[in-house]
């Protein structure tokens, strides 16, 4: 049978620092893609002459700025092949990682995602998080494991583009759209193939880390548990991811001085599944010394904020 065509969709903002030697690892691929699309997102720097200089059929596309999900969906829609890979502008796919997943998509043609294993490099390094097995995944075991925690780094992943739209495309009003398509299509039967081998290298910098949005990713990750909630069929694991939601927005709350909003969250936590440290900070949050406690928390922000942003990814 015919390897299914595959396109590139790299949504890119003021990255020219990185931009071309990510554009170089696509282009050079032991199996080349069909088309790369680079949708320049309203970028103020020279992000679209440093693209355009890179191979001459490369398709550079500019937007007014709408985010990641916007350009992603731009991308989508200009794509005219079976599938879509996604590449941010930052990171880097080893040789052989379109070679690798065509051929899986070339004897898995039921499967509508495949991804692969990933690592850090930057600003911190390490392994992304993986599925404990390989190969086509176990729908509900999967989905399982994926409501606990994501799974998917998303530039891995090659996604089937009438899938996508399908479901409507990523949800442009999220900043971790990427997880919420997952369990989306996890939630419409859709079928995932993991690679263990390593495909992308995932550059880690000062305006990818988030880590003064923790609060914010912890919030749109119980949004998100809350939606699909009915999808996960073990109610015991439902409560302990929401659970452990809401303490650690009580966490970052505390990082920002709001013991009142952080006493709230930790009560909220304890509504779902008891736990020790959760009750241990509702009677902590009581005391009348309570904000000399969160002016030394305070000090701590950014530790706190640096290690809840990574563990939500």
């Amino acid at each position: 049978m015919d390897a299914p065509s595959i396109a590139v969709a790299v949504p890119a903002y003021n990255a020219s620092a990185w931009i071309v030697e990510t554009l170089e690892s696509v282009v050079g691929q032991t199996s080349p893609p069909d088309e790369v699309i680079v949708v320049d997102d309203g970028s103020t720097d020279d992000t679209f002459e440093r693209a355009t200089s890179v191979d001459p059929a490369i398709r550079v596309i500019r937007q007014e700025n709408r985010g990641a999900p916007g350009a992603y969906n731009r991308g989508f829609r200009e794509a005219s092949s079976e599938f879509v890979a996604m590449c941010p502008a930052d990171d880097v796919w080893q040789p052989r990682k379109l070679e690798w997943q065509r051929e899986t998509l070339r004897t898995n043609r039921d499967v509508d995602i495949t991804f692969g294993h990933a690592e850090l490099f930057g600003r911190l390094s390490g392994p992304f998080p993986k599925p404990e097995s390989s190969g086509t995944l176990e729908p509900t075991r999967f989905l399982a494991a994926m409501y606990k925690r994501c799974l998917i780094a998303a530039p891995t992943a090659v996604v089937r583009r009438g899938l996508h739209e399908r479901l409507g495309g990523f949800r442009e009003d999220l900043s971790i759209e990427d997880y919420e398509f997952w369990l989306r299509a996890l939630s419409s039967n859709a079928a995932f193939y993991f690679d263990p081998r390593l495909l992308v290298r995932l550059r880690q910098h000062d305006s990818n880390l988030g880590s003064s949005n923790a609060l914010l990713v912890w919030e749109l990750n119980l949004w998100i548990h809350r939606r699909y909630a009915d999808a996960v069929q073990d109610k015991h694991l439902v409560r302990r991811v929401i659970a452990r939601d809401l303490a650690t927005i009580g966490r970052c709350q505390l990082g920002r001085g709001n013991a009142v909003a952080a006493r709230g969250s930790y009560r909220d936590s304890l509504r779902e599944r008891s736990s020790l440290s959760a009750l241990g900070a509702v009677l902590l949050l009581q005391l009348p010394g309570a904000p000399k406690i969160i002016s030394w928390l305070r000090s701590d922000e950014s530790a706190n904020n640096s290690v809840a942003a990574k563990d939500a990814g």
